[in-house]
């Protein structure tokens, strides 16, 4: 986290290398432990971008009779990403160890990119489906990990980072995607939303590369009216309600525009639900860091924050 303090910038593509240059030796010198928890793949729809991992807590480390899930969305700009990012395969596959290794069996998801057949909705409806997947084959999750067919697999909790905080606050949002009273929703007791790109402003500094918001959501209007904080706006009383716990997170060093809108999120959702958001700054992290600190040895606390608020939700 030393050489992360040294960085000028907080623009993404600016700190990406860099960042990934301080934490890539740190996750190798620990690239056995990671890779020691066991984890399968399972395909939940007809493509290639269509499958999941799923990380299974090691004996002993599970929370008495029950086990806490944990389903993480990745970010990437709408335009990257993959369960095991390349080059060093370690991220995401970190985060997954990471929350195993603590008793949370651990679920993540690729979807469909732009470029590549994926846009809005159809990447929010790829994690809505990836979920739906992993609660309707629980028992054969849980079997393929050595686990009893019958090990209840409780508190799931959805947490997204980035343009994936985007993806899975627009879940939640979106009557048409998840109605009301759906299963889905009646299964998730959490929701963590980290560095997200949930509010977008067309007058001020650019988030993503130009043109990108127009093709992700169809249009530039389109995209104002379909934002995550629009549709907080937007949302029915009865929606609102019916949302989990919401736990925001953001880097101390976030992009100015992401900052914005993490706490405009809170703040808005928190009018409508009449309570406030929980709403913390991770320091000492950028955007980027947030995701390599998993497993590394350092910038760990909001990870072991979030472990937490899994669990708690049991």
């Amino acid at each position: 986290m030393d050489k992360i303090a040294t960085f000028d910038s907080t623009i993404i593509p600016v700190i990406l290398g860099p960042t990934i240059d301080a934490f890539t030796p740190l996750l190798e010198a620990r690239r056995a432990d990671i890779e020691s928890i066991p984890s399968k793949t399972f395909k939940y729809g007809g493509t290639d971008r269509h499958q999941l991992d799923v990380y299974y807590p090691p004996s002993g480390a599970g929370s008495g009779s029950k086990m806490p899930v944990l389903f993480f969305v990745y970010g990437g700009g709408f335009t990257s990403g993959e369960r095991k990012l390349e080059p060093t395969n370690l991220v995401y596959t970190n985060i997954g160890a990471f929350f195993a290794q603590r008793g949370i069996m651990t679920v993540i998801a690729d979807y469909r990119l732009v470029g590549q057949g994926g846009k809005h909705p159809e990447t929010v409806e790829d994690i809505r489906d990836a979920i739906t997947w992993f609660l309707a084959n629980q028992s054969i999750v849980a079997a393929a990990g050595g686990l009893p067919a019958s090990t209840p697999l409780d508190a799931l909790v959805v947490a997204g980072h980035s343009a994936g905080a985007n993806i899975a606050a627009s879940l939640y949002l979106s009557p048409e995607i998840t109605p009301v009273g759906s299963a889905l929703r009646a299964a998730t007791k959490g929701l963590v939303l980290v560095g997200g790109a949930l509010q977008f402003d067309l007058t001020g500094p650019p988030m993503l590369q130009p043109g990108l918001l127009a093709q992700y959501y169809g249009s530039n209007e389109a995209a104002m009216e379909t934002m995550p904080t629009a549709l907080v706006a937007r949302a029915p009383a009865e929606l609102i309600a019916s949302l989990p716990p919401v736990f925001v997170l953001k880097s101390e060093h976030e992009p100015p525009p992401i900052h914005a809108a993490c706490d405009k999120f809170a703040v808005d959702l928190g009018v409508r639900l009449g309570r406030a958001v929980r709403c913390e700054v991770m320091k000492g992290h950028n955007h980027v860091s947030f995701a390599w600190s998993f497993g590394s040895g350092e910038g760990e606390e909001h990870p072991e924050l979030m472990a937490e608020f899994v669990k708690a939700q049991i």
